[in-house]
């Protein structure tokens, strides 16, 4: 930015370290260009623009993911004390004058939040790797000046002129960019603190998605062709790939759960606060009790029958598809005759040039019929229904119309995508070609192919099912057809904000890309051909179908248009870097924030993998037993200077199972047997000088190799025991590993013989939700020792089973919390077995989708564990419940109609693990995602049974 620049190369302005080093590897930079030999320099450089792109992406992506996930720098800021004059020392010191020298008089340091000074520091570090990574980009590209062997002098004029025009621009997008986002998302200031806005979609940002990602690294290519080097090319391109990978991992996830659609941890906790705020406890306990009352008849209430596409989701393109359906069979089949058959044909016989003209024939063929034969009938449906009401005539309905048009549609697809590859196959050939250019062109063509499967991917991302079909040309409302979403109507989002018709525009890049693959003018002419009719089906059959349905809706400018508009219409004298100076008097006014004995092939390929696998297995176990015995030798010795080691134990506390056998002694071993899903609570006991780090894990028993040390991944399963204030700094909503809180402070004996007492804390953790194994099997508890893998105590090993699928409400009932509407268990043999197995469902999901709402209570009356000196205030007091997000069994088992593949996997398991019915995931998110309710999944679940009990009456549970 241009304050940046300002502060760092004028010589009034003070310097802070992080100028100082900036200059300091600028000037290495510089020498390295200006001293060394060609060869060299351009090794150096080259080593030097990796190294900065990787600290950009690389390290600055990893900062900021730790941040955005757990408040990971703030929080390490505030352990520390960094920012904090009373433990903060010289480090405070320091990184105070370097704030104030940075920004000026008018900072305050004291009247801000720590999480404004620590994006301050973040921003320091920035300008650092940023302007390095320029540099060095930029001495790079000027050692490959003169690389081109332009053979005509006009190609070099042109080449240059391009190269300009790119990094011109490139300026101007970047610095349109920063004038609506300004410093704060320049810098990703909302991975700090938010302040009161929302996302901006103004200037560039109307023109291309995430433009200073896209579009703005549009100079990488300016320098490209400036310098003529295939070197600079793949350079550029390869930091540009490293870009999209930071916009993937980074940012888009960040921008998702901030601006758009929260976690389902914050939607659920939001829910159950304004359940428990619309009603007093009392009502939610008799709202909870009638459920079972009510939903006999509810179960009953007519709802609109659900079509197999729900549960089974019809192919797209090749999305989806399955190998025992048909329809998806036949299609493969048609693939394969029509492309693999002359395939073979040709490579066996050769005669290339009758090959040609068939495959050539038949994509035309292909392409009119996906154009103007489907086209003509979509019009025909437009204007008269033609299809629905052929339908209707021979004894179908619209649902069986439009399923299938979608089945003749994407049979269509993808015999035009298979037939062009069909030529692209019989047409390539390079010959005697410069090898740069053989590499160039299949580099390119990959490129148009990826970008043409990003554009199709988000076309559908925007328009689901119903819109990728043409669903509007059969339905008007949503009560014609099942796939169509609540309301019909236009919505200019995703890819559609800036391109009208995307496919009309960029939906052939793919067959362009084939073309520069092959070097055929024969598939460039016909993907000319495909763009020709795609544009005709537009103009003829979408367009006015849209001025008929959707009229003023219809935006008659796209986001390009609109951009390129503006910046013909802006002043052409006005300075590229104005927007800096009015936002310096907006920001003047501006200081509130939020903050692997015949031997065949095959069995000689089989006895050669099974060594290999066996070797494999065999240096895994080795390595790990390596790593135990290692690990043994080192921290258990920090157990030796612990205090009262003895002192330290856990021990589980009886769940489910133990209160339903009746807790007789007949039953004792029903204490350690969990069902799944279940939380469970565990007693712990520490010395009270323990570290406030220890931390419980859960591992199945056969996961480590030792007593003393844990060499297994707890895989997100743990807890602390007693977090303090700089722990509880990463807390997040929705977080499992804080469930644990201090219920006592007792004096115990040392030793059996020892008669002297010992002051130690009692407690209490929970286990659930993330925090649990959300798997069958037998586990083990581990404490261990102040943020280590030193084992201090080991619990007794436990089971974590399923009941049979009609003792599951009467089983979970009394482990229900209050934010969860469970039903009656007296009632429950009032209902029949639909009914039954809906609120099994209803407990089973609540239990997979559980939510564990853990905040911190300050409590002055607590025990005091670290002494005076650690802390000036009360002890820090975790609170804990566990929120289920459902409340009926006509609830949508996802909340927002979106399942997150975590939460399908959970919920697919415990079906499959309780009903003995297996749904794969892809099913669950597809019914969520239109709606399916509890009810809707346990009638699906029933039909399931009822289908397989004929069959396995032992793989069914009752």
């Amino acid at each position: 930015t241009r304050d940046m620049l300002q502060s760092l190369f004028n010589p009034v302005t003070p310097k802070t370290t992080f100028d100082i080093i900036t200059l300091v590897t600028l000037s290495t930079h510089m020498v390295v260009a200006l001293v060394l030999p060609l060869a060299t320099r351009r090794a150096v450089l080259m080593a030097g623009f990796a190294f900065w792109r990787l600290c950009y992406n690389g390290g600055l992506g990893w900062i900021l993911n730790w941040q955005s996930s757990r408040h990971g720098l703030v929080a390490l800021f505030k352990r520390n004390g960094w920012l904090d004059p009373n433990r903060g020392g010289r480090v405070y010191t320091w990184l105070r004058s370097e704030l104030e020298a940075k920004m000026g008089p008018g900072y305050s340091f004291e009247s801000v939040p720590i999480e404004f000074n620590v994006w301050l520091l973040y921003r320091q570090l920035v300008d650092l790797v940023l302007l390095n990574d320029f540099a060095t980009y930029f001495f790079l590209c000027s050692c490959y000046l003169g690389s081109a062997n332009d053979t005509e002098p006009w190609h070099a004029f042109l080449r240059i002129a391009g190269g300009l025009t790119l990094l011109a621009f490139n300026l101007w997008v970047k610095v349109d960019a920063h004038r609506v986002v300004k410093d704060y998302a320049w810098y990703w200031g909302d991975f700090f603190f938010l302040v009161e806005q929302s996302l901006t979609f103004d200037g560039v940002f109307e023109m291309a998605p995430h433009p200073m990602y896209s579009i703005g690294y549009a100079g990488y290519y300016g320098g490209s062709l400036i310098t003529g080097s295939y070197t600079i090319f793949y350079a550029s391109l390869a930091a540009h790939m490293l870009q999209f990978l930071f916009l993937s991992l980074v940012e888009n996830p960040h921008i998702e759960k901030t601006y758009e659609r929260p976690p389902l941890a914050i939607q659920v906790i939001q829910k159950s606060r304004i359940r428990r705020m619309s009603a007093p406890m009392s009502d939610i306990s008799d709202s909870a009790r009638d459920t079972t009352a009510s939903v006999g008849d509810a179960c009953k209430v007519s709802i609109r029958e659900r079509p197999t596409s729900l549960w089974h989701p019809e192919l797209i393109v090749f999305k989806n598809f399955d190998l025992l359906r048909a329809s998806d069979v036949l299609i493969l089949l048609l693939l394969v005759y029509s492309v693999g058959v002359p395939l073979c044909f040709w490579w066996a016989f050769g005669h290339s040039q009758m090959v040609f003209v068939y495959s050539a024939a038949q994509c035309i063929i292909w392409v009119l019929f996906r154009t103007l034969v489907l086209g003509l009938l979509l019009r025909k449906q437009s204007t008269s229904q033609l299809i629905t009401r052929w339908y209707i005539k021979h004894g179908g309905d619209g649902e069986e119309a439009f399923s299938s048009w979608r089945a003749v549609y994407n049979t269509a697809t993808i015999m035009t995508y298979g037939s062009f590859g069909l030529v692209a196959m019989i047409t390539y050939h390079w010959g005697d070609a410069d090898f740069g250019n053989l590499i160039l062109f299949h580099t390119l063509g990959l490129l148009l192919i990826a970008f043409h499967v990003w554009s199709s991917r988000s076309v559908y991302e925007t328009l689901g099912d119903f819109g990728w079909f043409y669903g509007d040309f059969f339905a008007r409302d949503s009560s014609m057809l099942s796939l169509a979403p609540p309301d019909i109507k236009l919505y200019y989002t995703g890819i559609y904000r800036y391109l009208n018709n995307p496919d009309k525009v960029i939906g052939q890049a793919a067959f362009y890309g084939l073309a520069l693959i092959s070097r055929s003018w024969a598939v460039f002419a016909l993907a000319l051909l495909l763009q020709t009719c795609n544009f005709l089906f537009s103009k003829y059959v979408e367009t006015p179908h849209m001025e008929k349905v959707y009229g003023a809706q219809i935006h008659r400018d796209s986001g390009i248009v609109r951009t390129v508009k503006k910046a013909v219409n802006k002043s052409i004298g006005q300075s590229v870097f104005m927007d800096e100076v009015m936002y310096d008097v907006a920001r003047a006014g501006n200081s509130e924030t939020k903050l692997p004995e015949n031997m065949s092939v095959a069995s000689l390929l089989a006895s050669t993998t099974k060594p290999m696998k066996d070797i494999f297995l065999e240096t895994k176990d080795l390595l790990s037993t390596t790593t135990a015995r290692l690990a043994e030798r080192t921290l258990p010795s920090e157990l030796t200077k612990l205090d009262h080691a003895g002192e330290y134990s856990i021990k589980l506390i009886s769940g489910a199972a133990w209160r339903a056998s009746g807790k007789g002694v007949a039953n004792k071993n029903a204490k350690n047997v969990y069902y799944l899903g279940e939380s469970i609570r565990v007693g712990w006991q520490t010395p009270a000088g323990h570290s406030r780090r220890d931390w419980i894990g859960m591992y199945p028993v056969t996961a480590n190799f030792s007593n003393q040390i844990t060499t297994a991944s707890s895989k997100g399963c743990f807890v602390y025991t007693h977090p303090d204030e700089n722990l509880l700094a990463e807390m997040v909503v929705g977080d499992s590993i804080f469930a644990s809180s201090v219920t006592g402070v007792v004096k115990a004996r040392e030793g059996k013989k020892s008669s002297s007492l010992v002051e130690v804390l009692q407690g209490e953790a929970l286990f659930s939700s993330s925090a649990l194994p959300f798997k069958v099997g037998t586990y083990e508890l581990r404490l261990h020792h102040g943020g280590t893998h030193a084992v201090l105590a080991q619990s007794k090993p436990f089971e974590i089973t399923t009941c049979d699928s009609a003792s599951i409400v009467r089983l979970f009932g009394a482990d229900t919390s209050v934010d969860s509407a469970a039903p009656d268990p007296s009632k429950e043999s009032e209902l029949d077995e639909l009914e039954q197995l809906s609120l099994a469902l209803l407990t089973i999901a609540n239990k997979a989708f559980a939510v564990t709402d853990s905040h911190t209570v300050g409590d002055p009356s607590s025990p005091s564990v670290d002494g005076p000196s650690s802390r000036t205030g009360g002890d820090v007091v975790v609170q804990t419940d566990v929120v289920e997000p459902l409340d009926s069994v006509h609830d949508p088992f996802s909340l927002s109609e979106v399942l997150e593949e975590k939460q399908a996997r959970r919920l697919g398991y415990a079906i499959k693990e309780y009903f003995g019915v297996e749904f794969a995931s892809d099913v669950l998110i597809h019914a969520a995602k239109h709606g399916a309710t509890v009810h809707d999944v346990a009638k699906r679940i029933l039909e399931a049974r009822q289908a397989l009990s004929a069959y396995s009456l032992s793989t069914i549970k009752p």
